[in-house]
């Protein structure tokens, strides 16, 4: 990446505050930034799916949906939703073996991409960055059990409120004292069903049915939390007041 570029002082910045890079000193953030190359995605760009098994991406700026693809149904669902200072595939980075999976930008993405084998030196030869990469994996495994569990054990009205409950900012009180979501904050219903194992159709049936109960608003696609007890309860996380 070149330094007079203008992504590099960004690059910089969301790579000292992630999980991941947090930890390694200025000289070796910038070292790592010196042999990545800059990339950037349209908004809904086809992406190929196989770049994951070649380079590590990290996300500088924008929001990146990971999906697989039912090929005889076409249904999709989406594994993650990645955001600046995640990287992916992480699998392929672990292992080197063939891992499709389909990346498709949510925004205008900015990306730092690294080939895989240089990537894995990394972890090598920076034990600061292999203390953050390993919780960083749990994390997404963990979401992904959470992910299975919930297509299980609960319906889709619980999934939606859970993953609405999820990105939700329950310290931060907004405007007419409404709860901020961010991340899936403006999503499509179609983003929203892929992210919790649903259709279109009913993601929007149960979008309406929050809104009039009053436990969401949702004003030109921007999302936020009107009643969050409410929200809460349709979470089952607890039962009774």
């Amino acid at each position: 990446m070149e330094k007079h570029s203008a992504l590099y002082n960004e690059a910089y910045q969301t790579l000292i505050q992630s999980t991941l890079f947090g930890d390694l000193d200025e000289g070796t953030i910038r070292g790592i930034m010196d042999e990545c190359k800059e990339v950037s995605w349209k908004r809904g760009e086809t992406i190929d799916p196989e770049i994951g098994m070649k380079s590590m991406y990290v996300i500088i700026k924008g929001r990146v949906k990971i999906t697989q693809v039912d090929p005889e149904s076409g249904r999709s669902i989406a594994l993650f939703l990645l955001k600046e200072g995640d990287i992916f595939d992480v699998f392929s980075l672990l292992d080197g073996k063939e891992h499709i999976v389909f990346p498709i930008p949510l925004d205008h993405t900015s990306l730092l991409s690294i080939p895989l084998e240089r990537a894995r030196e990394w972890i090598e030869e920076h034990p600061e960055f292999n203390r953050a990469f390993l919780p960083y994996l749990g994390e997404q495994m963990r979401e992904l059990e959470a992910f299975g569990q919930s297509l299980v054990f609960h319906d889709t009205t619980t999934r939606l409120a859970n993953l609405i409950l999820k990105h939700t900012q329950t310290c931060d009180i907004g405007d007419e004292h409404h709860y901020p979501v961010k991340l899936i904050n403006n999503l499509s219903h179609e983003s929203l069903a892929e992210m919790i194992g649903s259709v279109r159709s009913v993601v929007s049936t149960q979008m309406q049915k929050l809104k009039e109960e009053g436990v969401i608003i949702s004003k030109r696609g921007h999302l936020a939390v009107e009643n969050l007890e409410k929200l809460v309860k349709k979470c089952e996380l607890f039962h009774s007041h």
